[in-house]
């Protein structure tokens, strides 16, 4: 059990880091700045992100969740290919805080079977939960137009966030290993 605690908290930093890093890379990046040669390609309503050439990282693809009333940011959805993974791969989900945590989250698509996950952890400005994607969840997810997150809200109240779908095959394929 502590090999398997040990591993998990290692995936656990590893993503943050590698959906933190390229994200905040990307997004900071102007032209004439060191982290100017990030590369982004959009598909559909997917974001790949790919370090500069030459430097240490993965691809990753990346999803902004807004309220469709209010157009604010609800969660961000990150895929990538951790190494301690072996080549398969994860979404982490960063949300709100203000959340219950004891019940953790399920991702279904296309009215299948959801899967269950706890979250990771909490910190000053969100929570993060990471899901490793089984085959048989990736291939879902690629062949759907859209997914739902389920969560509990701060009253208990059960919150479903859809995620697009439009455009993770071609991200999915794009940032594969």
């Amino acid at each position: 059990m502590t090999t398997r605690f040990a591993r998990r908290l290692c995936l656990t930093t590893l993503l943050s880091l590698m959906a933190l890093a390229s994200h905040a890379v990307a997004q900071q990046a102007s032209p004439g700045s060191p982290g100017a040669d990030v590369e982004t390609e959009q598909f559909r309503d997917w974001e790949v992100i790919c370090p500069p050439e030459g430097s240490q990282g993965a691809c990753t693809m990346s999803q902004l969740v807004t309220n469709p009333d209010s157009n604010d940011p609800l969660m961000r959805v990150i895929v990538g290919y951790p190494p301690e993974l072996e080549g398969r791969p994860a979404m982490t989900f960063l949300l709100p805080l203000g959340v219950r945590l004891a019940p953790g989250l399920q991702l279904s698509v296309g009215g299948g079977e959801p899967a269950q996950f706890p979250y990771q952890v909490c910190l000053e400005q969100s929570c993060r939960a990471d899901l490793p994607l089984e085959p048989s969840m990736l291939q879902a997810l690629r062949g759907g137009s859209s997914a739902t997150l389920s969560l509990i809200g701060p009253r208990g109240n059960r919150m479903d966030l859809d995620i697009s779908l439009m455009g993770f095959t071609d991200a999915s394929q794009r940032i594969a290993p």
